[in-house]
């Protein structure tokens, strides 16, 4: 598929999806919608990827939704009586089920269904230019993409209320103290820190990281008593297969040359002694 709104780049196991209007920051429309959908469904059953950076082109990561999206449906049902594709979660649910690990490279200004859909990412890096705002209350709307689950699960409920219920802004450095992004870098370090980091997660064996992901989703959701049950049956389950065994024999055959090259280095000494 050939994609206008967004851009797709693999590179040695990472995906780079970059959002793709910069003259507009970046805003959701509809075609992005669509095309941000089919391309992580892409992503999801390429085996050759093992982790996805989402970032953004220009200047933003990404403004928001487009406000001519707002103008379009009060133009075309003023009786409010037809059912909008505001109401779709099919976006949001094929953000929170991809199964593998998602690295945010926040670029620029966040605002709107560009900071919440940071939210549904695993690991949130952001640059110093980087800006946020939870602006639904702005336009008058609610929030939405998961945010009211993800954010006060983060941020804890009042911290949380506040940013939401007063729209109001906050940098990168506010947003790594309230813990909504994980790192701050210089922005130009975003992308080579973000590319550092994936590197790092796809050298490690995919089954394993993927099913860390699905037990820390579902640890989220669940009872305690809950949690420990599913590990046990998962992990038991990480046993079997052929990648953890490979894992294991090159641990024994790494902690066994470096014995062997202590034992040399001990009897060298001895010689000399």
């Amino acid at each position: 598929m050939e994609y206008k709104t967004i851009k797709l780049i693999r590179e040695d196991k990472i995906a780079f999806l970059y959002l793709n209007r910069p003259n507009v920051l970046n805003a959701l429309n509809e075609t992005m919608k669509e095309e941000l959908i089919h391309a992580l469904k892409e992503m999801e059953e390429n085996d050759d990827i093992r982790v996805m950076i989402l970032t953004g082109r220009g200047r933003g990561f990404c403004a928001g939704a487009d406000l001519s999206r707002f103008v379009e449906f009060q133009e075309s049902d003023k009786d409010h009586r037809k059912k909008s594709r505001f109401g779709s979660i099919d976006l949001p649910r094929a953000f929170i089920q991809y199964p593998k690990p998602i690295i945010a490279a926040i670029n620029g200004p966040a605002y709107g269904f560009g900071f919440t859909v940071t939210l549904t990412c695993d690991i949130r890096l952001a640059s110093q230019r980087a800006k946020f705002s939870c602006a639904f209350v702005r336009v008058g709307v609610t929030p939405e993409f998961g945010s009211s689950y993800f954010f006060p699960s983060l941020l804890g409920h009042g911290e949380a209320a506040g940013l939401i219920f007063t729209a109001r802004p906050f940098d990168a450095h506010e947003a790594l103290e309230i813990g909504a992004v994980n790192q701050v870098f210089p922005h130009h370090r975003l992308i080579p820190e973000a590319r550092k980091m994936a590197q790092q997660i796809a050298s490690m064996p995919p089954t394993a990281v993927q099913k860390s992901k699905e037990l820390l989703r579902h640890g989220m959701q669940s009872t305690l008593d809950q949690v420990i049950q599913h590990e046990a049956v998962v992990f038991l389950d990480a046993m079997k297969t052929e990648e953890h065994q490979a894992a294991v024999n090159k641990l024994l055959a790494q902690i066994k040359s470096k014995r062997d090259e202590a034992r040399r280095s001990n009897k060298s000494r001895r010689r000399q002694a």
